[in-house]
């Protein structure tokens, strides 16, 4: 493998995943403001109260007027929740761009190392598994404690989720199933199981800040995105250091 070619790519996967990761924190920022806002007005109003009512219309091309097609009211409660699951949308989103991004990098270095072309993940990942011992131990014995093939194959599968499903995930053990069985990782499956399924709730892919504790003034949280997208330069990563050893060795 060409390694300067890898590492300039894996540089430029790092800079595009942390532009991303900006747009996340705006996001987060721009949602804990609105849901502070709602909070407060909730002091004022009944929880039951409608405080919301929206109609909504399209241009007719037909009659040249705007008609109403539909209406909606919400409580405070309500539009908590709504912002809470948009939140979680935007996050998606993002998370579809980040595994673009690393789906990018990982063919342009099987090109270099294979001259093949291809974006199917289970091939990717067992040409360089297999090739690169190093690889195939690293994916199985890390601070994670979770195989990263594992871990890759479900960010694929969160992502086709978004992109085609809008983050739905209507039977959340078929979806299980097929992460495990696409990794080829057969062994500790009651591990992998529980691990994916605290990315998924409601039926539906999640991955917003989770509180790590109860402490009323010092709250710590679970960044369910940041770990996901670690789970990707981590993998990249091993690429890199593979191709940076294959090329000493051809020296």
């Amino acid at each position: 493998m060409q390694s300067s070619v890898i590492d300039s790519l894996y540089h430029e996967l790092l800079e595009n995943l942390a532009d991303l990761n900006q747009l996340k924190q705006v996001a987060n920022h721009a949602f804990k403001r609105e849901l502070e806002a709602l909070e407060r007005y909730r002091d004022s109003h009944e929880s039951e109260e409608i405080v919301s009512r929206e109609a909504f219309g399209f241009d007719n091309p037909f009659t040249g007027k705007l008609e109403k097609y539909a209406f909606r009211t919400a409580t405070i409660e309500e539009l908590k929740l709504l912002t809470y699951w948009h939140k979680n949308s935007q996050y998606c989103w993002l998370l579809m761009s980040a595994y673009e991004k690393f789906e990018k990098f990982l063919s342009s270095s099987y090109f270099e190392a294979t001259g093949k072309c291809s974006r199917t993940l289970s091939p990717m990942l067992s040409y360089f598994s297999d090739s690169f011992s190093g690889i195939k131990t690293r994916e199985a014995k890390n601070a994670f404690g979770i195989n990263l093939r594992v871990a890759v194959h479900l960010v694929e599968k969160m992502r086709h989720a978004i992109a085609h499903d809008q983050g739905l995930v209507p039977e959340p053990a078929e979806f299980t199933s097929k992460v495990i069985r696409q990794s080829g990782i057969g062994n500790d499956r009651e591990l992998h199981e529980e691990f994916v399924s605290q990315f998924v709730f409601e039926n539906k892919v999640f991955i917003l800040e989770v509180p790590a504790n109860n402490h009323s003034v010092l709250k710590t949280f679970h960044d369910q995105y940041r770990i996901l997208v670690s789970y990707l330069i981590s993998y990249a990563y091993l690429v890199k250091d593979a191709a940076s050893w294959s090329g000493a060795q051809n020296v």
